[in-house]
């Protein structure tokens, strides 16, 4: 009699089971469908002609759903598709919240590499904390690569514009230096010019003075002494001009042509030699840490032996 009673009690658990399974099954094939219809009243907001102002207090009061379950149930339909929910009635309603929830890459790594059926809500909320947790380090790390690949480049960019500052700089000097070269060697030239007329004329009229005074003169008839005086004045003129500013027609690599005064003339010569000796130790100056420094001490306490050397020479 027991065993009868135990047998009928056994086939009554099976079947109430098979009962239970069958409305789950019922459920899960409705569950994605009312999740839709909740997501369609929001986005619609039809819930209006019902006499509700909000989405929240439509599903409060007709569906007993808090806003947290409500977004929940939308959630499942937008990250969800009906396929997966509808062959998913084993995981459980809380599951696929919890998927639903969870960013794409991070339900898709689940879904592939989890038993969903074996595995507990907490286990599954676990899992997704920690994934969220590392993907996040994931993107501060992009983050911090990107970062610093734009500071990388922005740092590129910005000596790129210096260079081309640089650059621009340079020419512009070189394009001075050679403008004034060119300026510098157009007034040599002219100057050559007008130093080569005015000696030519001293010596045209020096030879005019020499054939007046070679020839004999009829003081009675001729007297060429005021010419001859206006010829010497115009030459005396003429070598004042040649001979005013000696450093001018040095610095043009003009020698000067007429300069009766010796100090004046060597002048020039004495501060061109005395500027070469103060560039040169400022050059040395300013390369005191250069592996060359010694050499150029070297060379220049030479030069000055050379100098000094001359100088012996021309005391006798």
């Amino acid at each position: 009699m027991s065993e009868e009673i135990m047998l009928t009690e056994k086939q009554q658990a099976e079947a109430l089971h098979k009962q239970i399974k069958s409305y789950g099954s019922i459920i899960m094939q409705s569950f994605y469908g009312l999740c839709a219809a909740i997501k369609q009243m929001r986005d619609t907001k039809l819930y209006k002609q019902l006499g509700y102002s909000s989405f929240e207090g439509y599903t409060e009061a007709e569906l007993g759903m808090k806003k947290v379950q409500a977004y929940s149930y939308i959630a499942v339909a937008e990250n969800l598709t009906e396929d997966f929910v509808r062959s998913s009635e084993q995981i459980g309603i809380k599951k696929l919240y919890l998927l639903a929830m969870a960013p794409e890459e991070t339900r898709t790594e689940i879904v592939q590499n989890t038993d969903l059926e074996s595995t507990t809500v907490r286990e599954l909320r676990e899992q997704i904390a920690a994934l969220k947790e590392e993907s996040e380090l994931d993107r501060k790390e992009r983050d911090n690569a990107n970062e610093a690949a734009q500071r990388w480049k922005n740092t590129a960019q910005s000596a790129q514009a210096d260079n081309q500052r640089l650059e621009d700089q340079v020419q512009s000097l070189t394009d001075q230096v050679k403008e004034a070269e060119e300026a510098k060697e157009r007034n040599r030239l002219t100057l050559l010019d007008l130093m080569k007329k005015k000696t030519e004329r001293v010596k045209e009229l020096e030879a005019q003075i020499k054939d007046m005074e070679s020839k004999p003169q009829d003081v009675a008839v001729v007297d060429h002494t005021e010419e001859m005086d206006a010829l010497k004045a115009e030459i005396e003129l003429l070598k004042q001009q040649l001979a005013d500013k000696p450093d001018t027609q040095l610095s043009l690599g003009v020698e000067p042509i007429y300069q009766t005064d010796s100090k004046a003339l060597f002048k020039p010569y004495l501060t061109a030699a005395a500027d070469a000796v103060n560039r040169l130790a400022e050059f040395i100056g300013q390369h005191q840490s250069d592996p060359n420094y010694g050499f150029f001490i070297e060379k220049m306490q030479a030069a000055f032996d050379f100098a000094n050397q001359k100088i012996q020479a021309m005391k006798g």
